[in-house]
Order: C-alpha cells, then sequence, then structure tokens
C-alpha cells in the first residue's frame, strides 16, 4: 500500500497539471473544447496511477484533506465575489434568468432522476448526471461526490467527475450551433467591432497585475476567514439536526463579508482574491481526478450515457424555447443562450468561451457577458444547493 498525503499529492497535482497544459495546447479536439489543464493533466495522471494498481498490483492510499481544504477556498473567493451591487446592474434581464436558471435546475434534476428511473438504475444517477455535475461542473460534483459517500453511496465520486468531463466538452460543442441556428432563423446580428473594443479586448486579454505580499497576505486573510466562519456556521447548523456540504457556509460567509466591505467602502483586492480561487480550484480539481479509480465505472457507463443523451435535447429544447424567449429575442439573447448552453452542461468558462466566439463572429454582446459571469459565477452554486437538498428529501432518496 503506498499513501500520497500532503507536499507528495500537491507536488504530483502539481506536475500534472504541467502536463494536461501541454497537451491541451498540444491536441486541437482539447483546445477547440475548452478541455481545463486540470481536467486533462488529472485524468492522464488517474490512467497511469489505475494501470499501476492494474499490472502490478500496487494499491494507493490517498490522504485528502489538503484537497478538501483548497475546495473550501475556492467556494470562499467565489463568495467574496458575489456583490449584489453587481447583480442589480444586470437590470430585468437577469432577474428573469435567475428565474429561468432555477426552473432548469429543477428540470434538469426530474429528467435525470426519471430517465435513471426508467433504466431500472439507482435515482441517485439523475442528480449526478444532473445539476451535481452539469450544472455544477467538477468542483460541485465532488463536494456532492463526499456528502452523498458519506450519505451511504458508493462510487458516486468516480460517476460524477466523468459526466462533469463528458459536460464541458458536450457544452463546448453545442451552445455555438445552437445560438447560429436562433441568428440564422430570426436573422439577427451584432454591432461590429469598434476598433477601440479591439483595443480592449487586446488589453483584457492580456491584462496582469503586480502581485505583492502586502496585497496577498489580506487576500490569503479573507479566504481563510471564510473558511473558519463557514466550520461554525457549520457546526451550528449539525446541532439543529441541519446537513449541508460544507462550502455552503464557507460560500455564504464570503458573500457577507464582500457586501459589508462594499458598505463600508474598504478594498478587498478582488485580483488577489480571484488568482487564488483559480489555483485552488486549479489543483482541487487535479488531485480529484488523478485519485479516481476508473475501473469502478465500468458498471455505470450505459446509465451515464442514456442520462447524458436525455439532458443534451432537454438543455437544447429549454435553452431555445425559454433562455432565448426570456433574453429578450434579440441578438444578445442569442449569445446568452450560446453561454447558458456552456455553463448548464460544462462550467461557466465553457459558456464564456461558446460567447467569445460568437462575438468574434456576428459582433459584441456587453450585456451577454455581464448577465452569465453574474449568474454563473456563485448564482447558480448557491441556488443549485438548495433545490439539491430539496430533491434528496424526496420519497425515491428517502425511502
Amino acid at each position: 500500500m503506498t499513501h500520497l498525503s500532503g507536499i507528495h499529492l500537491l507536488c504530483l497535482a502539481i506536475l500534472s497539471l504541467f502536463i494536461g497544459h501541454y497537451i491541451t495546447n498540444k491536441v486541437q479536439i482539447l483546445k477547440r473544447c475548452h478541455i481545463p489543464s486540470p481536467v486533462t493533466g488529472g485524468l492522464i495522471l488517474s490512467l497511469g496511477l489505475t494501470g499501476i494498481t492494474e499490472f502490478y498490483g500496487t494499491q494507493f492510499h490517498y490522504d485528502l484533506q489538503l484537497r478538501d481544504l483548497l475546495l473550501l477556498g475556492f467556494f470562499g473567493t467565489i463568495g467574496l465575489s458575489a456583490r449584489f451591487r453587481l447583480l442589480m446592474s444586470g437590470g430585468k434581464t437577469i432577474a428573469a434568468l435567475m428565474v429561468v436558471a432555477i426552473v432548469f435546475l429543477i428540470v434538469q434534476n426530474t429528467a435525470g432522476v426519471a430517465t435513471a428511473m426508467a433504466m431500472g438504475e439507482n435515482p441517485i444517477y439523475g442528480l449526478l448526471a444532473g445539476t451535481i455535475t452539469f450544472a455544477g461542473g467538477h468542483g460541485t460534483a465532488i463536494t456532492w461526490g463526499n456528502f452523498l459517500e458519506q450519505q451511504g453511496y458508493k462510487d458516486v465520486m468516480e460517476f460524477g467527475l466523468v459526466a462533469a468531463t463528458l459536460g464541458l466538452i458536450l457544452g463546448g460543442l453545442l451552445g455555438g450551433p445552437v445560438a447560429r441556428k436562433l441568428i440564422s432563423r430570426y436573422q439577427l446580428s451584432g454591432a461590429p467591432y469598434s476598433p477601440q473594443q479591439h483595443q480592449t479586448q487586446e488589453k483584457k486579454t492580456h491584462a496582469s497585475f503586480k502581485l505583492n505580499s502586502e496585497r496577498l497576505l489580506p487576500a490569503i486573510f479573507l479566504i481563510s476567514s471564510c473558511i473558519i466562519l463557514g466550520h461554525g456556521a457549520q457546526s451550528l447548523l449539525k446541532s439543529y439536526n441541519i446537513v449541508l456540504p460544507e462550502f455552503v457556509p464557507v460560500l455564504f460567509a464570503g458573500i457577507i463579508i464582500t457586501n459589508l466591505s462594499d458598505l463600508f467602502k474598504t478594498n478587498l483586492h478582488h485580483d488577489e482574491l480571484n488568482a487564488l480561487g483559480d489555483i485552488c480550484l486549479q489543483l482541487f480539481i487535479t488531485m480529484s481526478l488523478m485519485t479516481i479509480k476508473l475501473q469502478h465505472l465500468s458498471s455505470v457507463a450505459g446509465v451515464l450515457a442514456g442520462i447524458t443523451i436525455v439532458q443534451v435535447v432537454v438543455i437544447t429544447l429549454f435553452a431555445w424555447f425559454v433562455v432565448f424567449r426570456f433574453a429578450g429575442k434579440d441578438y444578445d439573447s442569442s449569445v446568452i443562450t450560446a453561454g447558458f448552453i456552456g455553463m448548464g452542461l460544462g462550467a461557466t468558462p465553457v459558456g464564456m468561451a461558446n460567447m467569445n466566439t460568437l462575438t468574434h463572429r456576428y459582433g459584441p454582446s456587453t450585456k451577454a457577458f455581464l448577465v452569465i459571469p453574474l449568474i454563473g459565477s456563485f448564482f447558480i452554486d448557491i441556488a443549485n444547493a438548495i433545490i439539491l437538498k430539496g430533491f434528496l428529501e424526496l420519497p425515491v432518496f428517502t425511502g
């Protein structure tokens, strides 16, 4: 038995990240589908470790305490970016799409659970191939995988991670074609980029900031404070028999802190927080993927394929008939639709990539690049946690 923990796991994860970054940039299909480097590197290392176990009999035991701490750090930064004044700037469109997003989360889980039950499988697979992975992404898949395993479900982590990876690919492949069909069907067009907008886009692409300890240490302190406050809130909730995934109280602690800072006009150095959040997420996903046991998936490949096909049909119809119309049935709405599909099947960065590709061809959409990040960066996580908790109280899961 080989034990991997702490610094050993961290070094392997960083090495895996470098490998994933190199391969993703070299293999065009991975680049076009916007597969994140942590996913590529983590799966490659997982295949390698699984091969060693199968051919040489070496068993690996992982101490994932560091990984779980990185997850909480990431959700702390998500909460710290949730500023109410930014939400208010989105106007009626963002309010309408928040309602639409909640409806979609319910529809996606209902479709998943119904399909799993129709196939004679455990309905938990419907949630895992529902909002846990497709709307939630790898981070949420791992978080809820841990939670569900503590509730007695087996091998849900591996199922969720593969489903999340599949969602990333499908979200990148599906969003653009659906939006282009809407643009063609309704003869929509965006304004061309002006020279000034091109310059702005170029500056954003190459944006950077100076990192120094005077700004970095307060950011680390804020993230740590979110985790400490979240742990305290979690203990309090447990005393009242309220069980939530550990990241939820941490997320809300961040929301409270950042909005109090706005109220008292305090700068929280969001550049540093975003950088630290990105590092936490990349290492967390890499560690999670490299430690999954792929050999456990063969028995559930069929149910994953069946539910995924249904989910692709569901999000396509929902985006076409609901999202596009509630967003305004104009050019901005078509771009938002592409972002929504990427976000609903993969993750917010996939939605952003879909929109970026469209706007480079058809023209800019300021509204889309405001709405999708605001909904996807934290609102989806909060709504998803509440909705999933409600689904798990249904008789099919409690009976």
